[in-house]
């Protein structure tokens, strides 16, 4: 037993797919290591199977779920979970992210041991067990940009955010990891706050961790602990599409709020 009780925080819209083994696998580890927990889920107005797959699991673990008639984006419903979170430590997981390996517990004490560690981030796989680049440096207004015709017209494109010593093998401080799988003090969101709600769908976990980095606080990949990511790269599906610009529209957002064009500073409001 850690002493620690972790709330896990999962929104899914059309998850049917997934969402049954993200939650088979929070149950298994937690069971296996007698950690105590519990699962907020909010809907955000799934069309699917996606919430019958989880009343299935209501029987059996603790989740409290939230339904939302209709898609509000990835901070607000977020925030409605955050608020309610019970457990010292707080776990934000994608519908699409399952634990495979690694010790919780051990994920726990390495969280809790150091107060400089804002955002602890595992590894993250996909399911053909190749490591996904899930770490990355702050984006630059050229790197984030220079991806568009790329991305546009299916060509290679050279990725200036990434970087070139990854995958790491050790624990290891870097910029940001995406939101598929945190793991932070239930204190954090005191220091911090909640996730900026001005953004619909991306970039709020650049946001969070540059937000947290100039309180002086770290993000910290974590490797000893593996998720499997079904990634599902919303914005590369429809390119004109509504999530797709919204993505735009969160990166203009991010760079004006954060005043920069290359490299972030702590003084910089």
């Amino acid at each position: 037993m850690t002493g620690h009780k972790v709330s896990f925080v999962i929104l899914t819209w059309n998850s049917e797919n997934t969402i049954g083994e993200s939650l088979r696998g929070i149950r298994d580890t937690c069971a296996l290591e007698s950690i105590d927990y519990d699962i907020f889920v909010v809907d955000n107005g799934s069309k699917d199977g996606t919430l019958a797959n989880i009343e299935a699991f209501s029987a059996d673990i603790p989740i409290t779920l939230i339904r939302l008639p209709k898609n509000i984006g990835t901070t607000k419903p977020r925030n409605m979970v955050l608020r309610q979170c019970t457990g010292d430590i707080v776990c934000v997981l994608d519908s699409d992210a399952v634990f495979r390996e690694g010790s919780l517990t051990a994920l726990i004490d390495k969280l809790t041991g150091d107060d400089s560690i804002g955002i602890l981030a595992p590894r993250l796989i996909f399911p053909d067990g190749r490591i996904q680049k899930s770490v990355r440096k702050f984006p630059s207004v050229v790197g984030k940009f220079s991806k568009i015709p790329g991305i546009i017209f299916k060509l290679k494109y050279r990725d200036l955010d990434a970087y070139k010593d990854f995958p790491f093998t050790e624990t290891t401080t870097v910029d940001y990891a995406i939101s598929a799988c945190w793991f932070f003090r239930r204190s954090l969101l005191d220091e911090a706050g909640l996730l900026d709600e001005h953004i619909f769908y991306a970039p709020e976990d650049v946001d969070y961790c540059i937000r947290i980095w100039k309180l002086g606080k770290k993000t910290v990949y974590y490797p000893h602990f593996t998720v499997i990511h079904h990634v599902q790269r919303l914005t590369h599906k429809k390119i004109f599409g509504k999530i797709a610009l919204s993505h735009l529209l969160g990166l203009i957002y991010y760079f004006l709020k954060h005043r920069y064009i290359s490299k972030p500073t702590r003084e910089t409001p």
